[in-house]
């Protein structure tokens, strides 16, 4: 069996493929699968992947019809045969040292290693820390407060599967909505310092578009699912410092840009109703002014302030 499934779901992605094709192929560790799924894609992009196929057995392709990235990486994390998974965006690249370091200290008895990542913007690399902590392992309340995104983590299979875990279908965020949500299994989590993952901003990200889409209301769905699902017992600072930051500070963001101004008065609404002090929130403390002041703003719905306070800087 080999020691680790790295699952890309990709859809037009034309692209960027053969770039994290040649990081992936390149890994230092040699014992792994790439299992690439293609999403219903209509640009060829899966031309790429069949030339690969044919130099490296290492790969696989699964097509399907397009339902989303969500279905595409639940349908690479069924074909998996690892212990352990990757799950990694096709417009992204990663270093070769990758797949052996986090193998490395996932094998050692966790279920989730978490690391750093790299974002690359205008071909400029920065390297991005996603955790204050030190090596090693750390509570699920750090956790919490680590990316929320699949791709800086290798999980232990076996951990992902026995709890029924997926990643909710059919809108985007998903990876907000549900990877907050492994806590609720007890995972054992380690965290290494080390990026391993170039995280590209591209024109055609989800979230930096200039052309507004229906899909941005689906934070909604995500935020609803998110409430619903991580346990809040022991977990609502946390609960309410993530939907504090995704939801009224960067959807709130989004839709401003657009001015979509319902959309907005939805969000306020609803942290009025579930989180009507959340300015208190010691995690929401600790964001910046700037930050601190745009959620307030937000959650009064007062966009006309925000409308002059950027008048005024420009």
């Amino acid at each position: 069996m080999t020691k680790v499934s790295i699952i890309v779901p990709f859809y037009n992605s034309k692209k960027y493929l053969k770039r994290c094709l040649d990081s992936l192929v390149k890994q230092s560790l040699n014992d792994i699968e790439i299992i690439f799924v293609n999403d219903g894609s209509t640009d060829g992009s899966e031309e790429i992947i069949y030339d690969y196929l044919k130099k490296d057995n290492r790969i696989k392709l699964f097509n399907k019809e397009n339902g989303g990235q969500a279905s595409a990486r639940n349908l690479g994390l069924s074909k998996a045969t690892s212990d352990y998974v990757i799950f990694i965006d096709s417009d992204d690249y990663v270093e070769e040292n990758l797949c052996e370091e986090l193998y490395n200290s996932v094998k050692n008895g966790y279920d989730i290693v978490i690391s750093d990542y790299y974002i690359v913007s205008n071909e400029v690399k920065s390297y991005h820390k996603i955790s204050k902590c030190v090596e090693g392992e750390i509570s699920l309340k750090e956790y919490l407060l680590t990316a929320v995104c699949p791709w800086n983590k290798i999980y232990r299979k076996e951990f992902l599967i026995k709890n029924g875990f997926v990643f909710p279908e059919g809108i985007i965020y998903e990876d907000y909505a549900s990877i907050p949500t492994l806590v609720n299994y007890n995972p054992k989590v380690y965290y290494l310092p080390k990026a391993f993952v170039n995280y590209i901003h591209t024109e055609v990200s989800t979230m930096r578009s200039d052309e507004y889409k229906e899909k941005y209301e689906n934070i909604f769905e995500a935020t609803d699912f998110l409430y619903e699902h991580l346990y809040k017992g022991e977990y609502i600072e946390e609960l309410e410092y993530l939907i504090s930051y995704h939801f009224l500070y960067l959807g709130s963001l989004n839709f401003y840009k657009f001015e979509k101004f319902e959309q907005l008065d939805k969000i306020s609404d609803f942290m009025k109703k579930k989180f009507p002090k959340y300015f208190k929130n010691k995690y929401v403390r600790k964001m910046s002014l700037k930050e601190k002041a745009l959620m307030r703003l937000f959650y009064h719905k007062r966009y006309n302030v925000i409308k002059f306070i950027q008048k005024i800087k420009r």
